[in-house]
């Protein structure tokens, strides 16, 4: 069961607002799989060091969690993988951190929306009907149906959080609200 971090102070805030740490979340994610800081380095174009200082303060938050495992040569590395954790940005909490909140909340939509973008230009139109999805609209929903599609929302995507062989990687990014009647 996924622990719950409600952002409620600034060093949080400053924690998951700088764009390399969501990177590095990003790319944990994707991978599904534990990393080296080395490995993280590597991968976004940072020294080692500078992905550690990133991923110590991404710990201290709660959101990476670290391991040690010893490789067949005998040596031990230190790898680092997502923690089993849920962030509640708190939108509409009257704090004084509403900006921050919205701040991270258009980055996290706007990294998926340009991976959608990213995508949209490597592939050609046939690809595009069935690697991107856009949709939108208004559901009409009984509080009980509202209940029960968030719940099946829910299950399935902490399902299909672990990545299996052979399978695809899809991001999404899901918004709803309750709507005032027009």
């Amino acid at each position: 069961m996924a622990r719950t971090i409600d952002l409620e102070e600034r060093k949080q805030f400053r924690v998951l607002l700088n764009p390399v740490r969501q990177d590095i979340i990003h790319l944990l994610r994707r991978a599904g799989r534990p990393m080296t800081a080395n490995t993280v380095a590597e991968k976004m174009l940072l020294s080692p060091s500078a992905a550690q200082s990133h991923l110590n303060k991404l710990e201290e938050l709660g959101v990476v969690e670290q391991g040690v495992c010893t490789a067949p040569d005998g040596r031990q590395a230190t790898y680092y993988r997502l923690a089993d954790v849920e962030i509640r940005l708190c939108l509409g909490r009257k704090d004084g951190f509403q900006g921050e909140r919205e701040a991270l909340a258009a980055q996290l939509v706007d990294g998926t929306f340009r991976g959608v973008l990213h995508a949209a230009s490597q592939c050609g139109e046939p690809e595009q009907q069935e690697d991107l999805q856009f949709l939108f609209g208004a559901l009409h929903l009984k509080p009980e149906e509202r209940a029960e599609l968030l719940g099946l929302i829910d299950g399935y995507l902490r399902t299909h959080s672990v990545p299996e062989g052979g399978v695809e990687h899809w991001e999404y990014v899901l918004m709803a609200y309750r709507a005032d009647e027009e």
